[in-house]
C-alpha cells in the first residue's frame, strides 16, 4: 500500500467503509491492513485536510480512525470539523494517541486507541462500532 492518499477500490463490495487519518505511513499502513483483513474497505488520508476533502466530495465512512498529533490540523480540531460538517450523520470517531491522554480525552472522540496498539484492540473497536455492518 502506498503512503499516499487513496481509496481502496479493491474493497468496494464490502459493507462498511473506514476512513483512516494518519500522517505517519507505517502506522497508517498497519491500521489499513488490520481493517482490510477484518473485511472492510479503507479510505486513507495523510492529513485532516485531505480527509475533509474526501468528506466534502461525498465519502461517507461508517467509522473514522484519526491520529491526535498531525501537522496543520490536529485530531481534536478534525473531530470538531467532521461533526460540524456532517452533524448527526457523523460516524463514530476513534482517536489514536501516544501522547497526553488527558488532551485526547478532551477531543470528545467516541473511543481512544493508545499507541502502541495491538491488533486485537483495533479488531475489538471495529467490532464494537461496525458489528451491524459485518462483512458477509
Amino acid at each position: 500500500m502506498s503512503a499516499t492518499d487513496h481509496d481502496n477500490s479493491n474493497a468496494r463490495n464490502q459493507s462498511a467503509l473506514v476512513m483512516i487519518v494518519e500522517d505517519e505511513a507505517p502506522i497508517a499502513e498497519a491500521l489499513a491492513l488490520i481493517v482490510e483483513e477484518a473485511g472492510y474497505a479503507v479510505i486513507l488520508a495523510t492529513s485532516a485536510h485531505t480527509a475533509l476533502d474526501h468528506l466534502d466530495a461525498g465519502a461517507r465512512p461508517m467509522l473514522i480512525i484519526t491520529d491526535l498529533m498531525m501537522p496543520r490540523m490536529d485530531g481534536a480540531d478534525f473531530i470538531r470539523a467532521v461533526r460540524a460538517l456532517l452533524g448527526h450523520e457523523a460516524p463514530p470517531i476513534i482517536l489514536t494517541t501516544a501522547g497526553d491522554h488527558s488532551i485526547a480525552a478532551l477531543a470528545q472522540a467516541d473511543a481512544l486507541l493508545y499507541k502502541p496498539f495491538s491488533i486485537r484492540k483495533v479488531e475489538s473497536l471495529l467490532h464494537r462500532y461496525l458489528a451491524s455492518e459485518s462483512p458477509e
